[in-house]
């Protein structure tokens, strides 16, 4: 194996010592073997930390470091790139893995195949199957955008009424490392899985890889209340208490608008037109949903006396 890996999975691990050995095992079991796994621990436990020296003392390619202090959801993934980067400057592919899922043998073969083919993809993603405790589901849901050309309709498509973008699955792809760089990473909003990717979604093109590659394991209801306790140890920002949506557009007009990160392809006037458009087509589509959160206060049925 060369020094430099050509991919490295970045996995912001959280107690769950239950399903660590099967998730390295799935990983260390990739039919391209080019890649090193780094793993920031935000709860480091002797039962996780056993496991992991386990793993590496077999295998050079993993890499683990626990956090002295608790960063959260948010901090942490951001800490797994940024040590990525920091360890691997060189490496050309960059993807976040969870310590309780499993990768199928082919996953990064597959992938990285799809982004070595067209430089225009910056990420690329398979289909998933969702793992129950007792059963296990495949749930079909398509998004690409591939062929795609202007950044104004890859982010129409995101929000197309009967499909768009499923950001809890996209942001387990595989990812071109200096484009996820350049988008920011995960900043301190609300789902800012979603927000990365809108971002990403102006500089380069998604691909959907129709072929089950990852067995997700289900998680929790979706609660704002819920990410703000994860994401954020103590208390959380006054602005995470604003619509998601325009947290996101805060961060979109930041960028391109004020820092001019999408220049020269995006300058400061297509940036600021991409952050209004992102608030209005993010609007219309809750407006539009039919379980949106305003539809269902209003067809809830009262309580009898």
């Amino acid at each position: 194996m060369s020094r430099t890996p050509r991919t490295v999975f970045g996995m912001p691990a959280y107690n769950r010592p239950d399903k660590l050995a099967q998730t390295l095992e799935s990983l260390l079991m990739q039919t391209r073997g080019d890649f090193a796994i780094v793993i920031v621990d935000d709860k480091p436990t002797p039962d996780v930390q056993a496991i992991v020296q386990e793993y590496a003392s077999i295998d050079s390619r993993i890499h683990y470091e626990p956090n002295p202090e608790r960063l959260g959801m948010v901090g942490n993934w951001r800490k797994a790139f940024e040590r990525a980067r920091d360890l691997y400057p060189d490496s050309e592919y960059f993807a976040w893995v969870s310590d309780h899922d499993v990768w199928h043998p082919r996953w990064l073969e597959v992938l990285s195949a799809v982004l070595d083919e067209d430089s225009r993809v910056v990420m690329a993603y398979p289909q998933m199957e969702r793992l129950f405790p007792a059963w296990r589901r495949s749930i079909i849901r398509r998004f690409e955008t591939g062929g795609t050309a202007r950044p104004i309709d890859r982010l129409k498509a995101a929000f197309a009424p009967h499909g768009g973008i499923t950001a809890g699955n996209a942001i387990y792809g595989l990812f071109r490392a200096r484009a996820l760089q350049r988008a920011g990473v995960f900043r301190a909003v609300l789902a800012p899985d979603r927000q990365v990717l809108m971002e990403l979604n102006l500089y380069g093109e998604f691909v959907h890889v129709p072929e089950i590659l990852w067995y997700r394991e289900v998680a929790g209801m979706f609660s704002y209340a819920r990410q703000r306790r994860m994401f954020f140890p103590g208390r959380s920002p006054l602005h995470t208490y604003l619509p998601a949506n325009l947290q996101h557009c805060g961060v979109l007009f930041w960028d391109l608008a004020v820092m001019g990160r999408g220049t020269p392809e995006i300058g400061r006037v297509a940036g600021t037109g991409y952050a209004l458009a992102y608030l209005w087509l993010s609007t219309k589509r809750e407006l539009m949903r039919k379980d949106a959160r305003w539809r269902l206060a209003f067809t809830r049925v009262p309580r009898e006396a």
